[in-house]
């Protein structure tokens, strides 16, 4: 498969009704900054869905379905701002729990993985965004835990590419817990599942980076030969 344009490597080889919920208010700090802007994203996402949340919950899975989506980009741009704060980043983090369990509430009730209003929410978009929050916070033991936590059926009802995006964010969650032989391993998963979704997209090539830097022990061959794949300098 080629790289899409811009990206250069030499060679490519990834109703039920339910009771109210408590509407949730985002940890978020001030400013015009990375953090800042994150911020906003929460204040915003947050803000429309205790808003519409009423009516919403009237449509059943459909408003499920945007609800869902709503706190799982909360809960995201919530990590992003505690992971660029400088003064109270736990405490941020503390509120991206709270927004994912959230989110699961709206999937229990929708009761499977669908793709309404073409929100492609459902239980295992829930589970997907868990572990990239948890990444995102560098809790990268936590993450592995996630991605180890979906059931083989839902991920085989998965796009390829969607897939190989788990595996790049469990090899991620790898690196961070210091399992860099096994982090090589599933980046190399995720290759063989969509090529693409590795060899042409930076966060992998950044990956590839920090286990030559750190080192990957017995899988260093492994990890040359996809860092030429990348295109990555020797």
């Amino acid at each position: 498969m080629a790289c899409r344009r811009g990206q250069t490597p030499a060679s490519v080889q990834s109703r039920r009704r339910r009771q109210p919920v408590t509407p949730l208010q985002p940890i978020v700090p001030a400013g015009t900054s990375a953090h800042g802007q994150a911020a906003a994203a929460v204040a915003f996402v947050t803000a429309a869905a205790n808003r519409l949340q009423g009516d919403l919950v009237q449509r059943g899975p459909e408003g499920f379905s945007v609800l869902g989506m709503l706190f799982l980009k909360a809960a995201m741009a919530q990590a992003a701002a505690a992971e660029a704060d400088d003064h109270s980043p736990d405490v941020l983090a503390r509120a991206v729990p709270g927004f994912l369990d959230q989110a699961d509430e709206h999937a229990e009730h929708l009761g499977h993985d669908g793709n309404l209003l073409w929100t492609s929410f459902g239980p295992t978009n829930c589970a997907l965004y868990r572990v990239a929050a948890h990444v995102q916070l560098s809790q990268g033991a936590d993450a592995v835990a996630a991605a180890a936590d979906i059931p083989a059926v839902s991920l085989a009802g998965l796009p390829r590419e969607r897939r190989a995006h788990l595996l790049t964010d469990r090899a991620i969650g790898e690196k961070q817990a210091g399992q860099r032989e096994t982090a090589v391993d599933t980046l190399l998963e995720a290759e063989e599942l969509a090529p693409e979704e590795v060899v042409c997209r930076p966060r992998a090539k950044r990956l590839v980076e920090d286990l030559r830097l750190l080192g990957a022990g017995s899988a260093e061959g492994r990890l040359r030969g996809l860092a030429d794949r990348c295109g990555l300098p020797r």
